[in-house]
Protein backbone atom coordinates (compact mmCIF):
# COMPACT_ATOMS: atom_id res chain seq x y z
CA UNK A 1 0.00 0.00 0.00
CA UNK A 2 1.34 3.43 -0.89
CA UNK A 3 2.18 6.04 1.71
CA UNK A 4 -0.49 8.33 0.26
CA UNK A 5 -3.18 5.66 0.60
CA UNK A 6 -2.09 4.88 4.16
CA UNK A 7 -2.04 8.53 5.17
CA UNK A 8 -5.37 9.29 3.49
CA UNK A 9 -6.98 6.21 5.10
CA UNK A 10 -5.83 7.30 8.53
CA UNK A 11 -6.86 10.92 7.99
CA UNK A 12 -10.33 10.11 6.67
CA UNK A 13 -10.90 7.42 9.30
CA UNK A 14 -10.24 10.03 12.00
CA UNK A 15 -12.50 12.69 10.51
CA UNK A 16 -15.20 10.56 8.85
CA UNK A 17 -15.60 7.63 11.24
CA UNK A 18 -14.14 8.56 14.62
CA UNK A 19 -15.41 12.15 14.73
CA UNK A 20 -18.65 12.23 16.69
CA UNK A 21 -20.35 15.25 15.17
CA UNK A 22 -18.97 16.44 11.81
CA UNK A 23 -18.02 13.52 9.59
CA UNK A 24 -17.47 15.15 6.20
CA UNK A 25 -14.06 15.01 4.53
CA UNK A 26 -12.86 16.52 1.27
CA UNK A 27 -10.49 15.11 -1.34
CA UNK A 28 -9.34 18.02 -3.47
CA UNK A 29 -6.99 18.62 -6.38
CA UNK A 30 -6.73 20.06 -9.87
CA UNK A 31 -9.21 18.86 -12.51
CA UNK A 32 -6.73 16.62 -14.29
CA UNK A 33 -3.85 14.37 -13.32
CA UNK A 34 -4.18 14.80 -9.58
CA UNK A 35 -5.39 11.18 -9.25
CA UNK A 36 -8.30 12.11 -6.97
CA UNK A 37 -10.57 9.45 -8.44
CA UNK A 38 -7.88 6.77 -8.27
CA UNK A 39 -7.22 7.53 -4.60
CA UNK A 40 -10.96 7.64 -3.86
CA UNK A 41 -11.46 4.22 -5.45
CA UNK A 42 -8.44 2.78 -3.63
CA UNK A 43 -9.71 4.11 -0.30
CA UNK A 44 -13.01 2.35 -0.89
CA UNK A 45 -11.43 -0.90 -1.99
CA UNK A 46 -8.94 -0.95 0.88
CA UNK A 47 -11.36 0.08 3.64
CA UNK A 48 -14.67 -1.40 2.49
CA UNK A 49 -16.19 2.02 1.91
CA UNK A 50 -18.85 2.76 -0.72
CA UNK A 51 -17.81 4.60 -3.88
CA UNK A 52 -20.48 6.54 -5.77
CA UNK A 53 -19.66 7.98 -9.18
CA UNK A 54 -22.28 10.73 -9.27
CA UNK A 55 -21.98 11.44 -12.99
CA UNK A 56 -21.39 7.90 -14.22
CA UNK A 57 -23.89 5.96 -12.14
CA UNK A 58 -27.35 6.01 -13.76
CA UNK A 59 -30.18 7.78 -11.93
CA UNK A 60 -28.07 10.39 -10.15
CA UNK A 61 -26.81 13.25 -12.34
CA UNK A 62 -28.77 12.11 -15.40
CA UNK A 63 -31.99 12.35 -13.37
CA UNK A 64 -31.49 16.12 -13.32
CA UNK A 65 -31.65 16.49 -17.11
CA UNK A 66 -35.06 18.17 -17.07
CA UNK A 67 -34.54 20.29 -13.96
CA UNK A 68 -30.83 21.07 -13.68
CA UNK A 69 -31.36 24.79 -14.26
CA UNK A 70 -33.50 24.99 -11.14
CA UNK A 71 -31.58 22.48 -8.98
CA UNK A 72 -30.35 24.25 -5.86
CA UNK A 73 -27.51 23.59 -3.39
CA UNK A 74 -29.99 22.79 -0.60
CA UNK A 75 -31.55 20.09 -2.78
CA UNK A 76 -28.14 18.50 -3.31
CA UNK A 77 -27.48 18.60 0.45
CA UNK A 78 -30.81 16.87 1.06
CA UNK A 79 -29.95 14.20 -1.53
CA UNK A 80 -26.52 13.64 0.06
CA UNK A 81 -28.11 13.24 3.48
CA UNK A 82 -30.49 10.65 2.02
CA UNK A 83 -27.67 8.71 0.35
CA UNK A 84 -25.76 8.76 3.63
CA UNK A 85 -28.77 7.36 5.46
CA UNK A 86 -29.10 4.57 2.89
CA UNK A 87 -25.39 3.72 2.92
CA UNK A 88 -24.46 0.56 4.81
CA UNK A 89 -20.69 1.14 4.59
CA UNK A 90 -18.85 3.19 7.25
CA UNK A 91 -18.03 5.88 4.66
CA UNK A 92 -19.67 7.07 1.44
CA UNK A 93 -17.25 8.53 -1.11
CA UNK A 94 -19.04 10.85 -3.53
CA UNK A 95 -16.97 11.44 -6.67
CA UNK A 96 -17.60 13.15 -10.00
CA UNK A 97 -19.82 15.83 -8.46
CA UNK A 98 -18.10 18.62 -10.39
CA UNK A 99 -20.45 18.19 -13.36
CA UNK A 100 -23.24 19.46 -11.12
CA UNK A 101 -21.11 22.08 -9.37
CA UNK A 102 -20.14 23.47 -12.78
CA UNK A 103 -23.77 24.41 -13.43
CA UNK A 104 -23.81 26.71 -10.40
CA UNK A 105 -22.35 30.15 -9.92
CA UNK A 106 -19.43 30.48 -7.56
CA UNK A 107 -21.66 31.81 -4.76
CA UNK A 108 -23.94 28.77 -5.04
CA UNK A 109 -20.95 26.41 -4.90
CA UNK A 110 -19.66 28.06 -1.73
CA UNK A 111 -23.13 28.07 -0.21
CA UNK A 112 -23.37 24.34 -0.88
CA UNK A 113 -19.86 23.71 0.49
CA UNK A 114 -20.71 25.55 3.69
CA UNK A 115 -23.90 23.55 4.17
CA UNK A 116 -22.46 20.15 3.41
CA UNK A 117 -19.21 20.67 5.36
CA UNK A 118 -21.23 21.18 8.51
CA UNK A 119 -23.69 18.32 8.16
CA UNK A 120 -24.02 16.86 11.63
CA UNK A 121 -24.41 13.34 12.95
CA UNK A 122 -24.48 11.58 9.60
CA UNK A 123 -25.03 7.82 9.91
CA UNK A 124 -21.88 7.23 7.87
CA UNK A 125 -18.86 9.32 7.06
CA UNK A 126 -18.79 11.26 3.80
CA UNK A 127 -15.90 12.13 1.50
CA UNK A 128 -16.54 14.61 -1.29
CA UNK A 129 -14.17 14.65 -4.25
CA UNK A 130 -13.86 17.93 -6.15
CA UNK A 131 -11.56 20.19 -8.11
CA UNK A 132 -13.66 23.31 -7.52
CA UNK A 133 -12.14 24.09 -4.13
CA UNK A 134 -8.76 24.33 -2.49
CA UNK A 135 -8.06 23.85 1.19
CA UNK A 136 -7.54 27.58 1.57
CA UNK A 137 -10.94 28.30 0.00
CA UNK A 138 -12.79 25.67 2.04
CA UNK A 139 -11.15 26.26 5.39
CA UNK A 140 -13.57 29.00 6.53
CA UNK A 141 -16.47 26.59 5.97
CA UNK A 142 -14.94 23.64 7.82
CA UNK A 143 -15.86 22.94 11.44
CA UNK A 144 -13.52 25.11 13.53
CA UNK A 145 -11.64 25.89 10.29
CA UNK A 146 -9.81 22.59 10.86
CA UNK A 147 -7.69 21.48 7.88
CA UNK A 148 -7.80 17.84 9.01
CA UNK A 149 -11.06 17.50 7.07
CA UNK A 150 -9.26 18.02 3.74
CA UNK A 151 -6.65 16.23 1.71
CA UNK A 152 -5.42 18.28 -1.22
CA UNK A 153 -3.52 16.50 -3.98
CA UNK A 154 -1.07 18.28 -6.24
CA UNK A 155 -1.33 17.90 -10.00
CA UNK A 156 1.47 16.47 -12.10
Amino acid sequence: MSDLLTQASEQFTRCCIEAPRYRVGWLLGPPQRSRKTLLAQQLCEHNGWHYLDYTGTPSYFDALADCIDAYQPTQFVTAIRGWSQACTAPVLVLDEIDALLATWERTQRYNWAGLVARLQYLPCGLILVSHFFTLKQLQPYLPDGDARYCRELPGD
